[in-house]
């Protein structure tokens, strides 16, 4: 999620960067602060996963585990119309 957000807040940057008549002190600031605040919020969230792992493997293993039973159920339901 961080990562895809990432991309885009660097694909943000890039556009604006190579767009004309950016120059303003007030642009470059707040272009500096979405970098560090991109920088931050990936930090926290890597050392979170890291101090969590045994959690969101659990999660992660739980909500593979649901995504089977929904597919199982949406299979029975329409199999059972087709008779």
């Amino acid at each position: 999620m961080f990562k895809t957000f990432g991309k885009k807040v660097d694909s943000f940057i890039a556009e604006l960067n190579d767009a004309k008549g950016n120059s303003s002190e007030e642009f470059k600031s707040r272009l500096e602060e979405l970098r560090k605040s991109k920088d931050s919020l990936e930090k926290k969230f890597k050392g979170f996963r890291e101090e969590n792992k045994d959690k969101w493997d659990e999660v992660q293993a739980e909500l593979e585990r649901a995504g089977q039973e929904f597919k199982k159920a949406v299979n029975n339901l329409f199999a059972g119309r087709k008779n």
